[in-house]
């Protein structure tokens, strides 16, 4: 309850002191946000998962799960007996944020992706989905959730081009990297805790070019995830950062020459700020 009413109140600070697409005078922002916040096209893809998250919410599946987002450093992480239908209403990506994924992805053509927490697979489809040919690389330390990631992208012939590995991000990602070489969208969506969210992000900064995206999922999750995110938004090589509450995006190009951050909703939540 306590981090329910935490995100309430970061809610509440965020929409009085977002901005539109109309207040954004920088034209890659405005790109972005046009092609995120204000696309209205619906896709086939999104009622197919949609209908794979309805029929896991309605499952009587039980998973034995290994919850290395629930441990700090060098403990070992809990066995736990979760149900599907809770993995898939907690911890999967909502509707809203996977359409936005999806149109993220469309949107940049990413060659080569890295996502850090497959869960259950549905932000990763739709990210397949988006970026058809992409070499896409998934992390997820649970080799049950593993399992039902890989089912799910087979049964929407996603699973050409996508590898679910499982496994400790610790363990992993680096690994990772070295194959993927220079990741062009990289989505932070598991193990939200501080150190290690900042540990994860440092480990990438050497792999990444000027044009790669930075994805972070639950920046308003707790007080440690949003103090992980204020110290991502002001590290030296961070140009350029957008803020749409649910999902948060950081840039490392260059070319932008001045520091700047953004919060940024869609233009019919503050229809007023048209002009």
């Amino acid at each position: 309850m306590h981090s329910l009413w935490y995100r309430i109140r970061q809610f509440l600070r965020f929409y009085l002191a977002a901005d539109t697409r109309y207040q954004v005078h920088s034209p890659f922002v405005f790109e972005l946000a046009n092609a995120v916040l204000e696309d209205r096209r619906w896709y086939y893809t999104f009622e197919d998962v949609e209908v794979i998250r309805r029929k896991m919410l309605s499952s009587p599946v039980v998973l034995n799960v290994l919850d290395y987002g629930a441990t700090t450093d060098n403990s070992t992480p809990p066995r736990r007996t979760t149900p599907l239908r809770r993995i898939a209403r907690v911890s999967a990506s909502s509707p809203a944020q996977g359409r936005r994924l999806f149109r993220l992805a469309q949107w940049l053509k990413p060659a080569r992706m890295l996502e850090l927490g497959a869960s259950v697979g549905i932000g990763t489809m739709y990210l397949a989905a988006a970026a058809r040919g992409a070499r896409f690389l998934t992390l997820e330390g649970s080799e049950a959730c593993a399992h039902v990631a890989r089912a799910n992208l087979e049964i929407l012939g996603l699973n050409q081009g996508v590898e679910v590995i499982e496994g400790s991000f610790k363990d992993n990602l680096n690994v990772a990297l070295q194959s993927l070489g220079q990741p062009d969208l990289v989505f932070f969506d598991g193990h939200h805790r501080q150190k290690p969210t900042l540990d994860y992000f440092n480990q990438c900064l050497p792999f990444l070019h000027d044009h790669t995206v930075l994805v972070f999922d639950d920046v308003y999750w707790s007080p440690e995830m949003t103090a992980a995110w204020q110290q991502i938004q002001q590290h030296p090589r961070v140009t350029l950062t957008v803020d749409c509450f649910d999902l948060a995006f950081a840039f490392v190009n260059p070319d932008f020459k001045v520091k700047q951050h953004f919060r940024l909703v869609p233009s019919s939540w503050k229809p007023w700020k048209k002009w």
